[in-house]
């Protein structure tokens, strides 16, 4: 599917007058989201991702936002999910 807008450009920012919405969010996971966003892209933040993937699971992009290297070997590096 086409990508009407480039994956860096429209996800950076909200665009200016964009709704604030909502999400409930373990404490531990809203952390460990902001600590792998940092190991990924250290210019971005939870909101550019969480946009990014939910424009890749409506399908209007293809490519799925990045994951940051494991902290730790081993891969779970925030224990059971």
């Amino acid at each position: 599917m086409a990508d009407s807008k480039t994956a860096t450009g429209a996800d950076d920012m909200a665009a200016e007058g964009t709704p604030f919405r909502r999400i409930r969010m373990d404490d531990d996971l809203w952390e460990r989201l902001d600590e792998a966003v940092k190991r990924a892209d250290p210019d971005s933040n939870r909101s550019v991702i969480i946009r990014r993937f939910a424009r890749w699971f409506v399908g209007d992009i293809d490519e799925m936002p990045a994951r940051p290297e494991p902290r730790r070997p081993g891969g779970n590096a925030g224990g059971s999910r």
